[in-house]
């Protein structure tokens, strides 16, 4: 049976996306088929990968929808045994969906009930807001690893999504398990240790053993398109990711294998990975485009009388609501008079 598991929190910069990439390739080097499906629209997951994002044309938004079969937007990476499904801008389009519609927190569990089967594991890569992208996640998913970075702020948005999970079980009558791994963990710092023993004293065996350290190696991958299991194994971070991972595989599947037995099989499959010259440790990191400031730009500048400045035109309005606005006012203070 495929597992599917969200990576969720409702804010941002915890490293959702990195801890995405880097569980879903430890465990494929676990010897695992995987798929991570990104329903953020910002398109992080593809960059992560060294996918190009301007060559992508479809991804989770048509298959959300029902518009392609999974097998047409899922794009093999040059990861063994990793897929993605990529996201495009389109997919911020599906949060102004009507409520007329028919059940569209279901669109993704519907998409992916039959036509996931081929995967051992999907990691779902989710939005940093609770939406319908986040909802869809959730109802399709049968667990949740939410990465919660050490910070003043981390207790309150995690009693937000304990409540967010809480509602999905009842509402959707979904049996929604999760863990939560701390995430830019730095445990010389008071603040990392306090935060980090309040949530493990309150979440319990809910929170993973295994803290995410900050690590220059892994946002230094992140950029340069690799998950730092394979940038730079043997770093602080690539080992730590390495054994969460391996708590996340006993977590999935209770009755296999330790945790350390998971850990020796993903850096079996690392090893493996860098002898082979079809896999890169680096990508391409994502460049701006060549423009000099400076230059003058290419269209001439239209005269006023033949093109409309917006601009000016709307701080006309402003300033002409501002003085009718006034003019009111003043009026109606000499009726009260």
């Amino acid at each position: 049976m495929t597992a599917i598991i969200a990576v969720m929190n409702h804010k941002g910069g915890v490293g959702k996306t990195t801890t995405s990439l880097n569980i879903a390739s430890g465990i494929a080097a676990g010897g695992n088929t995987v798929l991570i499906v990104d329903m953020d629209p910002q398109s992080n997951a593809a960059t992560g990968l060294g996918i190009d994002i301007k060559a992508i044309e479809k991804g989770s938004y048509e298959l959300v929808l029902g518009e392609d079969t999974l097998e047409s937007v899922a794009l093999e990476t040059d990861i063994p045994n990793v897929s993605l499904v990529p996201a495009t801008f389109q997919l911020a389009a599906l949060s102004t969906i009507s409520s007329d519609d028919e059940d569209p927190e279901y669109w993704l569990h519907e998409s992916l009930k039959d036509q996931g089967k081929d995967y051992d594991f999907i990691l779902i890569d989710c939005p940093p807001s609770f939406g319908i992208l986040s909802l869809n996640a959730l109802v399709a998913a049968q667990k949740v690893i939410v990465p919660v970075q050490s910070e003043s702020f981390a207790i309150a948005g995690l009693q937000q999504m304990e409540q967010s999970i809480a509602d999905i079980r009842i509402e959707a009558a979904h049996d929604l398990d999760y863990r939560i791994l701390m995430t830019l963990s730095d445990q010389s710092q008071k603040l990392h240790q306090l935060v980090d023993h309040e949530i493990r004293a309150h979440f319990k065996h809910q929170v993973l053993q295994t803290p995410i350290p900050v690590e220059p190696k892994i946002a230094e991958s992140a950029f340069l398109g690799r998950p730092v299991i394979l940038h730079s194994p043997n770093s602080r971070g690539a080992q730590a990711y390495i054994q969460a991972c391996g708590e996340v595989l006993e977590w999935a599947h209770p009755d296999q294998r330790s945790v350390s037995d998971h850990m020796h099989a993903i850096q079996q499959g690392v090893q493996n990975w860098l002898s082979d010259k079809n896999v890169k440790r680096s990508g391409h990191p994502v460049h701006l485009k060549n423009k000099d400031p400076l230059t003058a730009p290419t269209q001439p500048i239209q005269p006023q009388n033949e093109e409309i400045n917006s601009f000016k035109v709307s701080l006309r309005n402003g300033v002409i609501l501002a003085l009718a606005l006034t003019a009111g006012m003043a009026l109606a203070f000499l009726g009260m008079e």
